[in-house]
C-alpha cells in the first residue's frame, strides 16, 4: 500500500521588507545595518544579508574583513566569496533620487491541515539523543534512533540510558525518518536491530548521501521525499514537509501538522529553511553547543585560542536557538538531539574543555516569552490534547553505564590490519579534482603520530598517493607552492574503520578522532564535501558537483555558490 500521496508545493506567506538608503549617507567602505551590509568601493555598491552561509551566525565588520565569529569564515567582500570558494549571493538593488532601494523578500512555507478525522491529539515520546516516537491512534513514527553503542568512531557516547522499550516500540511503527547521514542519527548498530521492512523517509539529497548508506544496511523501502514539498500520510490527519538545512551541507528537518497542530522539528540543522522558520505550535531543536570538531581538534589554534572561540560558539548557539523559538512563535520548545557524551579515558581533556549548554540555562528566556519547555531530561512522554499539554510523564533517568574502555579496545584490534594497496586505491579512485596536497598520519590514542605517513597529491589530472616517513612528510608540508595542505593525523581504528567501510569522513572530525593542520587556515568546503556526501558507500556512490540537479535552490550547494557561472 503506498504510504504518501504528494499534494505538492505549499502555499506560501510572502513577507516583503522595503528599504531605503541615502547614498549621500554611506561611508566609502563598509557600512553596517541590522540585517545586512552595504559595501561602496568609490562607484560600486555591493548589498548582501548578515547571515553566513555556514551555520546560521551573524556575521560582522572587523578590521576591513567581514567575518563570522563562530567558525571563523571569512568574506572576501570583492567578489563575494567566501575564503573557501563558497559564493555568498548580492541582493539586488535600484539607485532612484539619490537612493538605494531594494526589497528582502521572506518565503514562509505554511502547512495545509488535514480535517479527514478531526483529531489533533498526539503523544511525542522521548527515547534518547534525536530518538523521539511521535504518535496518535492512526499513525506512529520516529525520527533518528540511536540507541545503543557509540557514534563517531567512538568519539560519541549517549549520555543516558535509552528509556522505554524502544526496540519493540519500532518494530511496529509506520516509518521512520532519517534527517542525514550523521551516525548521531544514521546509526548503523542501532538500525541493525530493526525490521528491514519499516520503511525509511529520507530526504531526497542531491547526492543521496544518506539513502545509499540506508541502502548499504539493507533496509527495502526507502522513501526519498522531495524538500519544500507536502505529503499526506495516508489514513490520517498528518501532512508533512522536509526542509533544508541553511547551509550547503546536506542535513535536514521536518515540518508537519496532525489536524491543525503544527510541529517542527529541525533537529540539529543549521538555520533550518535558509532562517524562513515557519510557525509552530511545538519547536524541537538541539540545544547545547559542542557538537563539532572546531576548534578542539585543529592545530593551528593554541589552548588559549581555542576556548575564547569555544566560548564565543557557546553564546552564539544560545541567541541562535533563542531567536529561533521567537521567529516559530512556539507554545512550546522540545529540546533535543544533545545528549551526547565524550567518556573515554582518552578524551578526557576534549570533555572538560567542551562545556556545553544545558536546557536550565533556557528557562528565564522562555518564561519571559511565555513559552513551555518540554524538558527531556526530566520526562519521556509529552501528551497533547487540542493542541495544548495535558500530561508529562516522569521518567527516571540512569546514566548510560557501559564498558567504554572494553569495547574501544575491541575496535582497535578489529581496525588494526593496514591494507595499503586497498587505501591507495580508495585515494586515487575518488574522483576528486581540486589542488590539494592531504597528509595522513596514523597516531596513538594521544595523536602521536606513528610510522604510518601517507601523502595524497590531488590535481586537475591525475592522483598521486605515496608512503612517507615522518620527517618527509613535513618537509614536503612546509614547501611553499600553490595548493592548499591539509594535514590529518587520525587514531588509526578510526580512519581505517572510515576508509574500510566507506563513511563520511565528517565522522573523524566531529568525533574527535584526528587532529588537524590546514594551510592556509580556511575550511575547504570542497573536499569535506566529496568524502563526506558523495564518495561513501560501500557501492563507490558518486555524484559530480557539477550535475544540473545541484542547481537546485531549495538545496543550496551549486555551481553559484562557487561563482563558476
Amino acid at each position: 500500500m503506498k504510504l504518501f500521496t504528494k499534494i505538492g508545493t505549499p502555499k506560501n506567506t510572502k513577507n516583503k521588507i522595503n528599504y531605503s538608503i541615502n547614498l549621500n549617507e554611506l561611508k566609502e567602505g563598509i557600512n553596517t545595518f541590522d540585517q545586512f551590509f552595504v559595501n561602496k568601493d568609490k562607484k560600486k555598491i555591493n548589498i548582501f544579508d548578515r547571515n553566513c552561509d555556514h551555520a546560521g551566525g551573524k556575521l560582522i565588520s572587523r578590521n576591513g574583513s567581514i567575518i563570522c565569529p563562530m567558525h571563523n569564515w571569512e568574506l572576501d567582500i570583492k567578489n563575494l566569496t567566501y575564503k573557501n570558494g563558497i559564493k555568498k549571493k548580492q541582493i539586488d538593488f535600484k539607485i532612484k533620487n539619490n537612493s538605494i532601494k531594494f526589497t528582502i523578500e521572506e518565503i514562509i512555507p505554511e502547512i495545509s491541515l488535514s480535517k479527514e478525522f478531526n483529531d489533533s491529539d498526539l503523544k511525542i515520546s522521548f527515547f534518547n539523543h534525536a530518538f523521539l516516537k511521535i504518535s496518535n491512534k492512526n499513525f506512529a513514527f520516529a525520527t533518528d534512533p540511536w540507541a545503543i553503542g557509540s557514534s563517531f568512531a567512538n568519539g560519541w557516547w549517549l549520555k543516558n540510558k535509552t528509556r522505554g522499550n524502544w526496540l519493540k516500540e519500532v518494530n511496529e511503527l509506520d516509518f521512520i525518518y532519517i534527517s542525514h547521514n550523521h551516525p548521531d542519527h544514521l546509526h548503523a548498530e542501532t538500525l541493525s536491530k530493526i525490521n528491514k521492512e519499516i520503511p525509511i523517509v529520507v530526504p531526497k539529497f542531491q547526492t543521496d548521501s544518506t539513502g545509499v548508506l540506508i541502502e548499504d544496511l539493507g533496509f527495502k523501502n526507502i522513501i526519498r521525499l522531495e524538500f519544500n514539498t507536502e505529503y499526506k500520510l495516508n489514513n490520517s490527519d498528518m501532512i508533512l514537509i522536509l526542509l533544508k538545512s541553511g547551509d550547503f551541507r546536506e542535513d535536514s528537518g521536518i515540518y508537519f501538522s496532525v489536524h491543525d497542530f503544527k510541529l517542527l522539528f529541525d533537529v540539529d540543522s543549521n538555520n533550518i529553511n535558509f532562517g524562513r522558520f515557519p510557525k509552530a505550535d511545538v519547536y524541537a531543536t538541539s540545544f547545547s553547543s559542542g557538537a563539532s570538531g572546531y576548534p578542539l581538534m585543529f592545530d593551528n589554534f593554541n589552548k588559549d585560542e581555542k576556548q575564547k572561540i569555544l566560548n564565543t560558539n557557546k553564546n552564539f548557539t544560545k541567541r541562535i536557538k533563542e531567536k529561533a523559538l521567537l521567529s516559530t512563535k512556539t507554545k512550546y520548545f522540545l529540546p533535543y538531539a544533545s545528549f551526547f557524551m565524550e567518556k573515554a579515558v582518552r578524551d578526557k581533556e576534549i570533555y572538560d574543555l567542551n562545556v556545553k549548554i544545558k536546557i536550565n540555562e533556557y528557562e528565564k528566556f522562555c518564561k519571559n516569552n511565555k513559552i513551555s519547555i518540554l524538558n527531556t531530561e526530566k520526562y519521556n512522554e509529552f501528551k497533547f490534547t487540542k493542541k495544548k499539554l495535558v500530561k508529562e510523564k516522569i521518567d527516571i533517568v540512569e546514566n548510560n553505564v557501559e564498558n567504554v574502555e572494553e569495547k574501544i579496545n575491541i575496535f582497535k584490534s578489529k581496525y588494526n590490519e593496514i591494507d595499503e594497496e586497498y587505501i591507495k586505491d580508495y585515494f586515487v579512485s575518488s574522483k576528486f579534482n581540486e589542488k590539494l596536497d592531504l597528509f595522513i598520519s596514523f597516531t596513538d590514542d594521544n595523536f602521536k603520530i606513528s610510522s604510518e605517513n601517507y601523502y595524497i597529491n590531488f590535481s586537475k589530472t591525475s592522483i598521486s598517493f605515496k608512503n612517507l616517513k615522518k620527517d618527509e612528510l613535513i618537509k614536503i608540508y612546509n614547501k611553499k607552492n600553490s595548493n592548499r595542505k591539509l594535514h590529518i593525523k587520525a587514531r588509526k581504528e578510526g580512519f581505517l574503520y572510515i576508509v574500510y567501510n566507506k563513511l563520511p569522513w565528517e565522522d573523524l572530525v566531529i568525533g574527535f578522532q584526528c587532529k588537524i593542520l590546514r594551510s592556509p587556515n580556511i575550511y575547504n568546503a570542497r573536499f569535506w564535501h566529496h568524502f563526506t556526501n558523495v564518495y561513501i558507500s560501500k557501492k563507490f556512490v558518486r555524484a559530480s558537483l557539477n550535475c544540473d540537479s545541484c542547481k537546485i535552490i531549495s538545496q543550496k550547494f551549486d555551481d553559484d555558490m562557487y561563482g563558476n557561472k
